[in-house]
């Protein structure tokens, strides 16, 4: 291993910088806005409605939604779930990133990529499990019926949450090569040039 690849992979800024996730995170609630803006989700549901089959068997449709105020005449309550599953699915997604970033601190963009997307899913099967939940009161299911929202929620969610965690795995991916990109330069402007040291080892050795 080179010196500067040893500077790289012992630099504790770097790796305290990438260990808070923000990136990722923020692509995250990015994307949960906009499932909470109407204007757009709308939109995408005219031109594919198909996406509005499981909403209408009583799942949850996409990814836990953030939004400033109750969407048209839905309740407070629900609202309020909406956002609570959200801040889950978040609080979720950080602790993977910031515990696998800790556990693989040599880790590459591959390895950063595959977290971010497999942190996703998990974070939107917790989110929209308080809101499988929620749904299930609410329309005062059996157990039965319990169970099979259950199962259905969950598939439902990977599916999203897979297809959500390309777009979070891409991000968390390009802020590790930025902070190697970033510890490669501050490692090479802190080793000393090969004149240098000869001269500097030349002026140690007269007596």
């Amino acid at each position: 291993m080179s010196d500067a690849s040893a500077a790289v992979s012992v630099n504790p800024q770097v790796d305290a910088d990438f260990r808070a996730p923000w990136p990722a995170v923020a692509t995250l609630a990015a994307i949960s806005v906009l499932f909470g803006v109407w204007s757009i989700t709308g939109a995408v549901l005219t031109r594919i409605p198909e996406l509005l089959v499981p909403s209408a068997i009583g799942l949850p449709f996409g990814i836990p939604p953030l939004r400033l105020v109750p969407l048209g005449e839905t309740t407070a309550t629900n609202w309020l779930v909406d956002c609570a599953a959200a801040l889950v699915m978040l609080a979720v997604v950080w602790m993977r990133l910031s515990d696998s970033a800790r556990r693989h601190s040599g880790g590459g963009v591959g390895r950063a990529f595959s977290a971010g997307l497999g942190a996703t899913v998990i974070g939107v099967l917790a989110g929209n499990l308080i809101r499988t939940v929620y749904l299930s009161f609410v329309l005062q299911e059996g157990p039965g019926a319990y169970l099979a929202s259950l199962v259905g929620g969950a598939l439902v969610s990977a599916v999203w949450g897979a297809i959500v965690g390309l777009f979070v795995g891409a991000a968390h991916a390009l802020a590790r090569r930025i902070s190697r990109g970033t510890a490669a330069q501050e490692a090479g402007n802190d080793l000393p040039t090969a004149g240098g040291s000869s001269m500097a080892e030349a002026a140690t050795a007269l007596p």
